[in-house]
């Protein structure tokens, strides 16, 4: 009677040793991932701002930080940036290898209600890059599309105080 017993409760502790090792590795594949989304194409000096978000920060001497998301597919970048003059400049950076200079281009149609709008990706250090510009804060979806490279951002859904921050910290002065 003790054998099948001594088996039994074996088997059960080799189950959940297995379960737990599973789990363990899961789990430090999921942060590894999360991680090597900071040096996402190549980039350095990328922190995490929101980790849950997938939101991260870069802040530079003299330089306004810039913020910027890894697409799930890990297809693009978005990236976000203030400018002296406070407003907001939008980066799409594809994982896509280009000849510097080159540009892409198409007519898009969004909607039956809108025309047609000229779409472009320029080649900047060796990567394709869809940009844009904000005169306020960026409180809606983002989304483009040339040729094959398509993305969709929800900017609504970001916190840009770090940028507003440093903004106004970089135009005030003492009186």
């Amino acid at each position: 009677m003790t054998k099948p017993l001594i088996f039994i409760t074996g088997f059960i502790m080799l189950c959940m040793i297995a379960l737990a090792s599973w789990n363990t590795f899961e789990t430090l594949m999921d942060f590894n991932d999360k991680n090597n989304e900071l040096t996402f194409m190549g980039s350095s000096g990328w922190q995490w701002y929101n980790k849950s978000q997938g939101l991260q920060i870069k802040r530079a001497d003299s330089y306004l930080p810039a913020m910027r998301k890894v697409s799930d597919s890990k297809e693009y970048a978005s990236l976000i940036t203030i400018t002296e003059r406070g407003n907001y400049r939008g980066f799409v950076f594809f994982d896509q290898d280009c000849e510097e200079g080159a540009i892409v281009s198409e007519r898009v149609t969004y909607s039956e209600q809108e025309p047609a709008k000229l779409e472009v990706l320029h080649c900047l250090h060796g990567k394709l890059v869809y940009m844009k510009s904000w005169a306020t804060v960026p409180t809606k979806r983002w989304r483009g599309r040339v040729g094959d490279f398509e993305f969709d951002e929800a900017l609504n859904e970001w916190d840009f105080t770090p940028l507003q921050q440093a903004y106004l910290k970089s135009v005030a002065e003492l009186i």
